[in-house]
């Protein structure tokens, strides 16, 4: 089809947001459902963090630069749904498991189907949307993904829930398996209305030898790009470990059955996300000299004084609103390392920028922070051991984002290189 006029474009950015709220909510699902699967299975909390971490995003991560070359070559109409139906099946797949050795291949599967979520989407909503609305088209997909933690978390325990009712505890599959296996279902008629998508115009777009120069540039901007990238690497991990563990955290400090842990925690995922993500958007377009490592060390020092009531008080209230201010400050942290980034590289390699950025984030924010905090709750053991892991692991990080948002700040005054918006 041609480059559509803006409300048909904006037809096509909501689809993919949706698209992109049930795989980051497939990729989640775990979060809600560790106490079950723990229960049933013998896991240990250093095993859920290698599901949670590892498994998927070493994976996900190293797919992430072979997915964008592979969307060049690709239809992304057609390469999307294929990716979708590979999230779902990989979700029913984790229903199936009877042991660990069998969630991680279906947690691997997760990763690598959607690594190609991401750079098919955008090139989708990129030759649909006008220029002049492609912002806001892409800040739609983006959404998506602080509403797919949230679904994971209120959808999933309300599943949980229903599941558990006496009414069907006769079934003889347990509640956390049948709540996998209806997740995996929500994304097949998804995928087969995108599937019905035509080829946008210009989605074919020449960038042969692109991700080679993008590789190059950001290497040779290196002073100010690697502990800006470095802070945002800190807050995606924070930002990950709290969605992962949240949720178990308010189970077993406050008591709380796993559908309203998840409620508690789907909530501020999508409220304080979402709000964290605009706030940092419009501060970050204020007049003034360049703000993004300001802001990454304002969002990142908020979490790390947040951190020390969410983990040590007895009043679910209190740490309730310190996940707030946590999730929030994240938020404002990661949008302006996005921000921060596009302003540094040319506008003809900000795509391919991007996908090596996210890969670098991936591979080492998302996989390890869960696992670490899962090690160190094993380690520590004891009722409080999840808290202090979570204390001490990602205030640590915080701090490390901190001093990287800093040592950016100071360098960010150094002139982009030639090309750069």
């Amino acid at each position: 089809m041609p480059l559509s006029l803006p409300h048909r474009g904006y037809r096509i950015a909501m689809l993919m947001a949706l698209a992109h709220m049930l795989a980051v909510g497939d990729r989640f699902l775990l979060s809600i459902l560790i106490e079950p699967i723990k229960a049933d299975l013998g896991l240990g909390d250093a095993a859920i963090g290698v599901l949670q971490g590892p498994a998927f995003a070493f994976v996900n991560g190293a797919a992430v630069v072979p997915m964008v070359l592979l969307a060049r070559h690709w239809p992304v109409a057609r390469l999307l749904p294929i990716a979708l139906l590979g999230s779902s099946v990989a979700t029913i797949a984790c229903a199936l498991a009877g042991s660990v050795g069998m969630l991680v291949p279906a947690r691997m599967l997760l990763g690598l189907a959607q690594a190609a979520i991401g750079p098919a989407a955008m090139g989708l909503i990129v030759a649909a949307m006008v220029p002049a609305h492609r912002g806001r088209g892409i800040s739609l997909f983006t959404a998506g993904a602080a509403l797919g933690r949230g679904l994971a978390l209120i959808g999933g325990g309300g599943l949980l829930a229903v599941f558990a009712l006496p009414a069907l505890s006769m079934l003889p599959v347990a509640p956390w398996r049948l709540t996998f296996a209806t997740a995996g279902l929500l994304g097949l008629p998804v995928a087969l209305l995108i599937g019905r998508l035509a080829e946008p115009m210009g989605q074919r777009e020449d960038r042969r030898g692109r991700m080679g120069a993008a590789l190059r540039h950001m290497i040779a901007d290196r002073a100010m790009l690697a502990p800006h990238i470095l802070s945002a690497l800190c807050a995606a991990l924070v930002l990950q470990s709290l969605t992962s563990w949240s949720a178990s955290l308010l189970i077993r400090m406050h008591a709380l059955p796993p559908p309203l842990a998840g409620f508690q925690v789907g909530i501020v995922m999508m409220l304080a996300g979402a709000g964290g993500h605009a706030l940092g958007g419009v501060l970050a377009d204020r007049p003034g000299r360049a703000r993004a490592p300001v802001l990454m060390l304002i969002g990142l020092a908020l979490c790390a004084l947040a951190l020390w009531p969410l983990t040590r008080t007895d009043s679910l209230i209190v740490a309730v609103m310190a996940l707030v201010v946590a999730v929030a400050g994240l938020s404002i942290a990661l949008a302006n390392g996005m921000i921060g980034l596009q302003a540094r590289i040319p506008p003809a390699l900000r795509v391919e920028g991007t996908a090596i950025f996210l890969t670098i984030v991936t591979l080492l924010g998302t996989a390890l922070g869960p696992w670490w905090v899962g090690l160190a709750s094993q380690a520590i053991a004891g009722p409080t051991g999840l808290a202090e892991a979570i204390g001490r692991v990602l205030g640590m990080t915080c701090l490390l984002g901190c001093g990287a948002a800093w040592v950016a700040g100071r360098r960010v005054t150094i002139p982009p290189l030639a090309g750069a918006a």
